[in-house]
């Protein structure tokens, strides 16, 4: 598989394709299909979102275009098609206009497909590039973000860095629509583009040292306000 390194971002590695194109198409749709039921629970009860405080480093706080500390989100439960029942903690918007998100945690919380068919390709991911031992349990934790178009753009994901609960590495699936994704060390930044069915993983000074952003691109012509454009999938493990 292609892979790429960074040398002056130490923990940063791309993998260019690690899935391919049919699968993206079928992890986007089972993706969207949770949006949907997600939407449903919650209903657009505003007023029954709770706060979340989302800690940021000094450096990222002071910086333009950040992900603010306060978040909103409801907790909610979804019956998956084996009839248990999986929770999350889902904020309608996050960090801006046209930016959802969901966040399930532990293992018995993951989405059917998520734990069938991403858990145990990463799994062994990570335990070849040596982060855990081939053989050892992780607890999981998966974070789904669900991207708008929003005043003729898709939306995009502000400066930030993954809170520590999110686990030890961040993985990042994108399975719709090529994306620039930069990430920054004082004012060094850097551009990396993620295509389709590309896997980005951060560990130990990129993914606790190093701010990372989504930035927002062109919508496709065809879509209305409001359509989910892109889909990226985020595992981390503890």
């Amino acid at each position: 598989m292609p892979r790429q390194q960074f040398r002056h971002i130490p923990g940063l590695f791309l993998d260019t394709d690690y899935f391919a194109l049919d699968q993206c198409s079928r992890l986007v749709l089972q993706s969207l299909a949770l949006y949907e039921r997600l939407e449903a629970a919650v209903g657009g009860a505003d007023g029954s979102l709770e706060t979340a405080h989302i800690p940021q480093p000094a450096y990222v706080r002071s910086a333009e275009h950040n992900l603010k500390s306060e978040e909103h989100f409801a907790r909610v439960a979804l019956t998956e098609e084996s009839q248990r029942t999986i929770r999350c903690e889902y904020f309608p918007r996050y960090g801006e206009d046209g930016h959802a998100l969901a966040y399930f945690q532990r293992n018995a919380n993951l989405p059917d497909f998520v734990a069938r068919d991403l858990v145990p390709g990463v799994h062994g991911l990570v335990a070849s590039e040596g982060f855990v031992p081939p053989d050892q349990e992780l607890v999981w934790k998966l974070t789904m973000n669900f991207y708008q178009r929003v005043n003729g753009k898709v939306a995009g994901f502000p400066f930030h860095v993954d809170i520590p609960a999110n686990g030890v590495v961040t993985m990042i699936i994108n399975v719709q629509r090529e994306v620039l994704f930069q990430i920054a060390k004082g004012d060094a930044v850097t551009d990396i583009p993620l295509p389709v069915g590309a896997l980005l993983l951060l560990s130990g000074e990129s993914r606790y040292v190093w701010k990372h952003r989504v930035l927002p691109a062109d919508a496709p012509a065809s879509g209305g306000a409001g359509a989910i454009e892109r889909v990226s999938l985020v595992l981390g493990f503890q």
